[in-house]
């Protein structure tokens, strides 16, 4: 009796294993299938879905392997194509961008220079009360509210406000001697805070996005002060921000450049190594 159910239970598992085995077949055709018709992120899935539904169907797991590779070659490939033709566009986007900015420099102080807007050249950043954008040449945005007069505010952060009541606000940067500093020259007080990318993106998008409003700007965090925003220096902010878009564009898919190549360059390799060891079996 128990070599009667033993033997069932040996026949149920080679009929168990054999419709595994034609299932997984199946969702290796499949694969194939959507691998010759270009759609590898569902070719992947299918692939990844033998080795779950089917664990002992070994055969088609290793084929789908194999299979697996060649998918990520050519999703590679065809990425790194795209990723050449847009890189090409923006970077010369970049360039024409680049001609309303003059970099400021001193070689001898500075790692690293700064963008500035043409019609802030010649502007010396001490003697007057304004905002003040840059970026840097690694695509840094930065906004400074710049004051000058004879008495001192100790601000901290500004708030610029529009017509119809919106309004936006810098990050507070406490007093640091840095990023947040003040001097005395001649009986005036200069105050300078500069705000870094995320510190001041929302500021910067309300300015960039109203350019037609009235747009007033309030130094705060000690006394209070009021500036009018003039159309250059809505200008200057807009494409200011635009240009460190633009750069932050071209790093992003520069790196999606490399990481491709690179996934090129191990999947070629794990192609090769597999063809080797089936060639010594």
């Amino acid at each position: 009796m128990n070599k009667f159910i033993l033997g069932l239970l040996f026949s149920a598992s080679i009929i168990s294993c054999g419709n595994q085995n034609e299932k997984a077949a199946q969702q290796l055709q499949k694969a194939k299938q959507l691998f010759d018709y270009g759609a590898y992120s569902e070719a992947k899935t299918a692939i990844d879905s033998i080795g779950i539904l089917y664990p002992k169907a070994f055969e088609q797991i290793r084929s789908g392997m194999q299979l697996m590779c060649q998918v990520k070659l050519k999703e590679s490939q065809r990425n790194l194509t795209y990723i050449d033709s847009l890189l090409q566009v923006r970077q010369q986007e970049l360039e024409t961008l680049k001609k309303d900015f003059y970099l400021e420099k001193d070689e001898k102080y500075q790692e690293e220079g700064n963008y500035i807007y043409k019609n802030q050249k010649g502007k010396t950043i001490i003697n007057s009360s304004r905002i003040r954008a840059l970026v840097t040449e690694s695509g840094q945005m930065q906004l400074s509210s710049v004051y000058y007069g004879n008495v001192p505010l100790n601000h901290t952060f500004v708030r610029a406000d529009l017509a119809d009541k919106n309004f936006a606000e810098t990050f507070r940067i406490p007093y640091d001697g840095g990023n947040n500093y003040r001097f005395k020259n001649d009986g005036h007080v200069t105050e300078i805070v500069t705000y870094k990318d995320g510190q001041c993106t929302e500021i910067v998008n309300l300015i960039s996005e109203n350019m037609k409003s009235p747009v007033l700007i309030t130094y705060k965090g000690g006394k209070k002060y009021i500036l009018s925003l003039d159309m250059p220096t809505k200008q200057m902010i807009k494409a200011t921000r635009d240009l460190t878009l633009l750069m932050k564009i071209t790093e992003d898919l520069k790196r999606e450049k490399l990481l491709n190549e690179k996934t090129i360059e191990i999947v070629n390799r794990q192609i090769t190594d597999m063809e080797q060891k089936a060639g010594e079996k």
